[in-house]
Parts: structure tokens; C-alpha cells; sequence
């Protein structure tokens, strides 16, 4: 399975993106500043490719993706937010976006979770591509 963060709009706060499962939209993200996070050193990741997986989270109590083999972080994860104090290197999910800003978050996580549980289950690969956005 390939999922692919196709990041557009990047403000002094925030990066918002696109998600897609291979060629289909489903919803938008919502990343920290590269060079200006909310919090100190937790900048969006690097554009690169990446594996993902699916674990609880202690800090959010709740299982969500987590991309693996960030260099220099861990516990990346895909979950429910809606603004850039809400992620530390992590992707808010929405169906809605503004500047800075993510909307119905439960619903766009819940939508996509199905198909990345399935693949989990499976023991397929689950495979995100970070793109950064063209000048």
C-alpha cells in the first residue's frame, strides 16, 4: 500500500497537505513549520519515503499510523488535531483547511483508518511519500 503527503501551502506555523492512497484524494493534513514550529525542535519531517505502521499511542491512547525510520525522531504519527500546537512533527488529518487550521478531524481519521488497518492486518507493506511543495 502507498500512501503519499503531498504538501502545497506552508506558512511561518504550519505545512498543509494533501493525502492520497496511491491516486485517490482522501483527506488534508496538517504538519508543523519547517523552520518555525510552535514547539522548538519539532519541526514537519523530512520529505523522503517511509514505512508505516500501526501502534498505540501512550500519549494519545488511541491507535493511529506511525511512520518509522524518521531520522532523528520517533513517534510520528497520523492522528486527530486541528492546529499547529496539536502535532509535534506529526500529521493532523481533516476534511476541512484554513491557514493554520484542519476541520472535522475524527471524521477524516476514522475515514481512512479502515483501509491502513486492513493492510496492517494483512501483513501487507504500508509504504507514505512526503513530497515538499514546488517554489
Amino acid at each position: 500500500m502507498q500512501w503519499y503527503v503531498r504538501r502545497f501551502l506552508e506558512t511561518p506555523r504550519s505545512i498543509i497537505s494533501k493525502l492520497y492512497l496511491e491516486d485517490a484524494y482522501q483527506c488534508f493534513g496538517l504538519e508543523p513549520s519547517r523552520l518555525t514550529p510552535v514547539h522548538e525542535g519539532h519541526p514537519c519531517i523530512p520529505a523522503g519515503t517511509y514505512e508505516m505502521i500501526l501502534s498505540a499511542s501512550p500519549h494519545l491512547g488511541y491507535v493511529c499510523p506511525e511512520i518509522l525510520n524518521v531520522p532523528d525522531r520517533s513517534y510520528i504519527r497520523w492522528h486527530i488535531g486541528n492546529k499547529p500546537l496539536d502535532v509535534l512533527g506529526c500529521v493532523a488529518v481533516g476534511q476541512l483547511r484554513a491557514r493554520d487550521w484542519v476541520g472535522n478531524s475524527a471524521i477524516a481519521f476514522h475515514a481512512i483508518m479502515p483501509e491502513i488497518q486492513a493492510a496492517f492486518n494483512q501483513n501487507e507493506k504500508i509504504w507514505v511519500t512526503y513530497t515538499d511543495p514546488t517554489p
